[in-house]
């Protein structure tokens, strides 16, 4: 069925008088053999007020159909021809670009699976999102086709909430298949594992991560892991935290050492006292190797719901550091701990980890794997519901943005200048998005942007309001409960 005809076009931007009320922002429409995406609507003003006002959609068009997907067109449409939905299968055709494609939901107002690119996943991407808008509901989808794809995926998971999501998808898509293993920070939980960093492994500058040393405790420190990697490797095991602190509190009672200022030492045996206490439940002897919980077709889920933020912080930057240089050594034959396939670090809530004006390492580890992750076969994927707190740099590198309702105007302006992909038709829409529905644009979308409605994940959830008021009795003029 027709729903318009061509009055202008300019280049790529076509306008078009609009008869059908099923054409809204974001239909995708064919012309003759070419396709373009409506990018706004509004009524003209040619005509006097009070007189019969078409209604005019902007389109940009984005090519014509092949074989390989989309090619771009080379001249303007000419004018008065006729325009028409596209159908479900040509909107799968332009879409799926490879052989392998993913998919988190419908295009907008059609049956069509609003396929995305998998092979782009190492040029990063972003979930945008105020609150309740469903960008956990999105990103449970998203890690579930990466996982499906036998993808190592490893989450940090804020809030605690990626386990239920996932294996209720597991139990409810019969065509996933992939498997979860949970670790908890700090706390551990009946049934699960607990993530702990091993201390031995530790260089001096890894404890940057936990603590700021100043450059006479750094030296001390490096001296300190010196000579007890020395001592342990003769007795073939592995020190905790408690062995430090004794071998600097030996330091300081030993009048042999005089490479060390006394006032340093006590100063280095405070932030270790300080450290055994606030990672209490972190630190370990062996710990949990990182190369370990990299597994294909598994999602490493690190639950840190209970942790305080600075442990939060410690543990992304520990992760971001550990994960990358096991690709380094991978990829360059490098010796030390290698993790030996590529893989997706998703970092919910990013904007605890990756404020700009943070000055924790985790902001910097992350920063490295935005810039440097693509190389050695690392993506990124960074969940916020507040776009402005974070690094415009790590944003600028985020090539995919997934976008959902969002009507803070400091958070639309950030996203503005850190995504090369976004538009002002995009930037314009978010408000309107409702809850579940999102626009998605940059490398893994085969158009210039595309609106879908995220699948829904089938959660028993409680209703709010509904109180249970205690009776309370009384026995012996006494009132209980």
């Amino acid at each position: 069925m027709c729903v318009g005809i061509v009055t202008s076009s300019h280049g790529r931007e076509v306008e078009v008088i609009t008869t059908s009320p099923d054409v809204g922002i974001g239909s995708i429409v064919k012309i003759g053999k070419c396709f373009g995406i409506v990018t706004a609507m509004y009524y003209s003003e040619d005509e006097k007020i009070g007189s019969k006002q078409p209604l005019i959609s902007k389109i940009e068009i984005f090519g014509t159909l092949h074989e390989k997907g989309v090619k771009p067109i080379k001249r303007p449409i000419p004018p008065y021809q006729k325009v028409y939905l596209a159908t479900p299968q040509e909107l799968e055709h332009m879409l799926k670009k490879r052989d392998k494609n993913i998919s988190i939901g419908k295009v907008y107002g059609t049956d069509a699976k609003a396929y995305l690119n998998p092979y782009e996943y190492d040029r990063h991407l972003a979930i945008l999102a105020a609150t309740g808008a469903g960008k956990s509901y999105t990103a449970a989808n998203l890690i579930a086709q990466f996982a499906n794809l036998s993808m190592p995926v490893v989450v940090v998971d804020t809030h605690g909430e990626y386990s239920e999501l996932l294996s209720c998808l597991l139990e409810n898509n019969p065509s996933i298949n992939f498997s979860i293993e949970t670790y908890t920070l700090r706390y551990g939980r009946s049934g699960l594992r607990e993530f702990k960093i091993p201390i031995s492994n530790l260089e001096a500058e890894d404890f940057q991560h936990f603590t700021y040393l100043t450059e006479a405790q750094f030296s001390a420190l490096c001296k300190v892991l010196e000579l007890l990697d020395e001592e342990y490797t003769l007795k073939g095991k592995n020190y905790g935290i408690e062995d430090i602190i004794a071998k600097v509190e030996g330091l300081i009672t030993s009048k042999e050492t005089q490479e060390f200022h006394e006032g340093t030492l006590y100063a280095l045996l405070r932030k270790l006292r300080q450290l055994k206490r606030v990672f209490h439940g972190v630190f370990d002897v062996y710990g949990s190797e990182v190369s370990n919980i990299v597994k294909p077709g598994q999602v490493t889920i690190i639950d840190t719901s209970l942790a305080p933020q600075g442990v939060r912080r410690s543990v992304v930057a520990y992760l971001c550091k550990e994960l990358l240089q096991g690709r380094i050594n991978e990829v360059n034959k490098f010796e030390g701990k290698r993790i030996p396939y590529p893989l997706l670090l998703v970092i919910e809530e990013a904007h605890n980890y990756a404020s700009q004006n943070l000055a924790h390492s985790c902001r910097r580890q992350l920063s490295r794997v935005a810039s440097e992750g693509r190389k050695f076969g690392v993506g990124l994927c960074v969940i916020s519901q507040k776009p402005s707190k974070i690094d415009e740099e790590i944003l600028s590198q985020c090539n995919t943005g997934i976008y959902m309702h969002i009507t803070n105007p400091n958070d639309k302006n950030h996203i503005k200048r850190s995504f090369e992909c976004i538009s002002d038709a995009i930037i314009s829409d978010l408000d309107s998005l409702d809850v579940g529905e999102c626009i998605m644009a940059g490398a893994m979308v085969n158009i210039p942007f595309l609106l879908c409605e995220v699948d829904t994940i089938p959660l028993t959830k409680t209703k709010k309001f509904e109180f249970e008021i205690p009776e309370v009795k009384k026995i012996g003029g006494e009132d209980y409960i």
